[in-house]
Parts: C-alpha cells; structure tokens; sequence
C-alpha cells in the first residue's frame, strides 16, 4: 500500500504537467492567431484560435480548482445510528435519532431495546472512504 503523501505528490506533479502543457497550448494558439490575423483579419481563422484558447483557459481553471479540492478535505457531516438487537431473531436495527429508548422488532414485533452503542460515520465529500466508531453511550 502506498503513502498517502506519495499519491498526493503524484496527483499535484500530474495537475502539474497538465498545466504546463495547456499553458504551451495556449502560447502556440495566441502566436498563430497573430499569424493568421495578419494574412487573413479577424475572420473565421482568427476566431476559431479564439475559442480554442477561451477552451484552454477554462480547463486551467477547473485544474486550479481540482488542485484546490485536492489539498483540502471537506467533511460534510458526522452521521450517528443508534443500535438496536432483538435476541430472538438475531436481528440488528439502526436507527439515525436517538428519541425512542424501546421500539418493535420489524421481523418478530417483540418490544427491543437500545442496545447501548452507536456507530459514528465521518462522511467525506467525493470520497469513498468512510470512517467508522463504535462508542458507548
């Protein structure tokens, strides 16, 4: 398993080169677009070149902000399920509020009760990774 600080450098020297190529892009557009203006005006050529750089800057500025989104990790919410057991079934229930101390078993409608742990959920934005606790009330 590799570090995490080693993917990160490898995601930033990838952001890295992508910006340099469309930065040489850019410089080759901007040179022949003055090429072409100078032969044929502000007509088809020179417009084209255009948005072909308008195209360029808009992709260095969605690279900007995935370097951004990259650097800093976004924690949206820490999700709380209260555990419930029924011992006659076997069954286990969560539940995300904590307001009812007995509720009926879904499966065999005996009265269960809070079992006396919950499991917290760190949730991150655009991420797959969760991470999960168990705690004692």
């Amino acid at each position: 398993m590799k570090d995490l600080e080693k993917i990160k450098e490898h995601i930033t020297a990838i952001i890295r080169k992508e910006e340099r190529k469309t930065q040489s892009e850019m410089e080759e557009l901007s040179r022949k677009q003055h090429d072409s203006m100078v032969l044929y005006g502000v007509g088809g050529p020179y417009q084209r070149y255009e948005r072909a750089i308008s195209r360029r800057q808009d992709h260095l500025s969605q690279l900007e902000a995935l370097r951004k989104a990259q650097c800093a990790v976004t924690i949206l919410e820490t999700l709380r399920l209260y555990g419930y057991y029924c011992p006659s079934c076997g069954e286990r229930i969560y539940l995300q509020g904590r307001d009812p101390e007995t509720l009926g078993c879904p499966v065999c409608s005996r009265r269960i009760y809070r079992d006396g742990f919950y499991t917290e959920w760190s949730v991150q934005k655009d991420s797959r990774i969760t991470c999960t606790r168990k705690h004692s009330i």
